[in-house]
């Protein structure tokens, strides 16, 4: 069997198949029909796995972390924390893996009334300094939960911004390039997303874009650079069921058409300029023609208007 399309594994797959085949003593003709789809569920998430992996390293400069210990921070300690603005409720929580051991926090965070109640004279502080309001018991929570939380907050917490957060004026110029061919599909999106091309154009680019959709070529000016962000992690075509909407374009892509965006509506702003300015210099008669001084187009001055014989 071989598969194809949606379906790309890595190198060696089918040894790994026939290997598995062979600890059940099957033939493939022989499978049967819920092992193979249990066999193809098994590489599928593998393969979706490799996909992710692949989009993180192209983005060596991004911090990685669980999405769950960011979910979970923003539901259970926003509500008495901060990170980096001040005391709220509680104490401010950036830098807290710097001023608490592990350990403490660990035990703290399952269950700080124990703590508090054995006298450490951390937490009694903590207890007194903020009027004898106790943090609730985590008990709930797993130690690999709450080191997931603490690394999260180790490496900037709430001040992590996804990539495609960051402002398109801090674009590379291949950056801007790779939103470019994205846009217009000399590049294919990852997840098969359809190219912007389809339905929209941009002026000044030099490429034909489609004309269902409006012109993008100030797109960005109007939405600016946030709109565009939260626009462009959504699908634009609902009609087309088989895209997602959380997978719909990485975050990479993203960012490079936001990139690709701007510096569109960048050159259409100059160009409009200067043709604003022929224009007002046509309306004043103020024309040149190439190669000729406005004083050399001037007609003949009251002096030598009858000529000269001298």
């Amino acid at each position: 069997m071989h598969l194809s399309g949606p379906f790309v594994f890595g190198p060696g797959y089918e040894q790994k198949v026939a290997e598995i085949m062979r600890r059940i003593n099957a033939p493939p003709q022989r499978l049967p029909g819920r092992a193979w789809l249990l066999l193809l569920l098994v590489m599928f998430t593998s393969a979706l796995q490799r996909l992710h992996a692949q989009d993180d390293a192209s983005n060596p400069g991004q911090s990685r972390f669980s999405a769950e210990a960011a979910t979970t921070f923003n539901k259970r300690c926003t509500a008495c924390h901060t990170y980096g603005k001040g005391i709220k409720v509680g104490p401010d929580l950036k830098g807290v893996t710097e001023r608490r051991k592990r350990t403490w926090l660990l035990r703290f965070i399952h269950g700080s009334a124990g703590v508090i109640s054995s006298g450490d004279p951390i937490a009694t502080s903590l207890f007194a300094q903020f009027k004898q309001q106790r943090m609730p018991d985590w008990t709930d929570l797993s130690e690999k939960q709450i080191n997931d939380i603490l690394d999260y907050l180790a490496i900037g917490g709430p001040d992590i911004k996804p990539l495609d957060e960051r402002n398109a004026e801090l674009a590379t110029e291949a950056e801007i390039e790779t939103g470019r061919q994205l846009f217009f599909n000399q590049m294919p999106f990852k997840r098969d997303g359809k190219p912007c091309a389809t339905c929209h154009s941009v002026q000044g680019s030099g490429l034909r874009g489609g004309s269902l959709g409006p012109n993008l070529s100030d797109v960005y000016f109007k939405y600016q650079d946030e709109a565009l962000t939260t626009f462009l992690r959504h699908p634009c075509f609902g009609w087309d069921t088989s895209i997602l909407s959380g997978n719909y374009l990485t975050a990479k892509e993203s960012f490079a058409l936001k990139a690709f965006l701007r510096q569109a509506a960048l050159q259409q702003s100059k160009n409009a300029a200067s043709s604003s300015i022929t224009t007002s210099s046509a309306v004043n008669g103020e024309t040149t023609q190439p190669g000729k001084s406005k004083g050399a187009q001037l007609g003949p001055t009251r002096s030598n208007e009858g000529g000269s014989s001298r």
